[in-house]
């Protein structure tokens, strides 16, 4: 049952691409052109079309859509864990970029490295002992886990309060291994590190392994309204709407106990 909802949210999640819609309202309308009676269902098509265009490209769904995922993690502050004794950071990987045969962190990744150094820093300056766990393995030859390591190492973290979980290709798979980790820690608090629009969903999954991790989102994206549509705003819509998707899907199958 699973492997056939999985298959349906996919092609569901075509239908969150602005671009997708288009070219299938296009076709339609190349389809019923061969018949005169469907004149006016091929005008409401295309007038469709044109709105559909104008309400993703002006940025109206996607401020929308970014208040849905984001606004009630504005002021998540860095202090709520102040006395807790064995606090532990989560981190999920943000992606590699593979140019020229180098891999290197994805531009969303960093954000996600600088909130969890800060995260560490004012840990260790309130003399409590942190560790980290990233959590990532990614699509690249060396894993998101590997490099966050990497370079949370050149900015002073101690590989001892390192913990990389490698094996992780999704959020589901995140909040899985890392939670058998974090049950055999027994981590007195646990804060979650992840980009803004992507926290609910995340939070969630967490949640579905027995844990209550608190949110700290490192970065947050948005829309702008505009006089005319631009693909800045298309492209965010799409990713906050994949998102949207992904939490309905995660409820489902809570609801129906297939996560876990």
């Amino acid at each position: 049952m699973k492997f056939l909802l999985d298959l349906l949210f996919r092609v569901v999640q075509l239908f969150t691409e602005p671009y997708f819609l288009v070219f299938l309202g296009l076709i339609i309308i190349a389809v019923l052109k061969r018949k005169s009676r469907y004149k006016k269902l091929r005008a409401g098509i295309g007038i469709s079309i044109v709105l559909l265009i104008i309400f993703i490209g002006n940025g109206f769904l996607g401020q929308l859509t970014s208040g849905y995922l984001q606004k009630s993690y504005l002021n998540t502050g860095a202090g709520k864990n102040k006395n807790s004794q064995h606090p532990f950071i989560v981190v999920l990987g943000g992606g590699v970029v593979d140019f020229d045969r180098t891999e290197k962190l994805h531009i969303m990744s960093y954000s996600r490295l600088v909130k969890t150094y800060q995260l560490y820093y004012a840990y260790r300056e309130n003399h409590q002992s942190c560790k980290i766990l990233i959590s990532g393995k990614g699509r690249g030859r060396t894993s998101e886990a590997e490099l966050f390591s990497e370079n949370l190492k050149k900015m002073g973290v101690p590989d001892t309060d390192i913990i990389k979980e490698d094996k992780s290709m999704n959020t589901y798979e995140n909040a899985k291994y890392s939670s058998k980790i974090l049950k055999q820690m027994a981590p007195s608090s646990v804060d979650l590190v992840t980009s803004g629009f992507h926290m609910k969903r995340a939070v969630s999954l967490f949640q579905t392994f027995g844990l209550n991790p608190v949110p700290q989102p490192s970065d947050f994206i948005n829309t702008e309204i505009t006089a005319f549509p631009n693909s800045y705003n298309a492209a965010f819509t799409f990713v906050m709407l994949k998102e949207v998707l992904g939490i309905w899907q995660v409820q489902l199958y809570n609801s129906l106990g297939l996560n876990g």
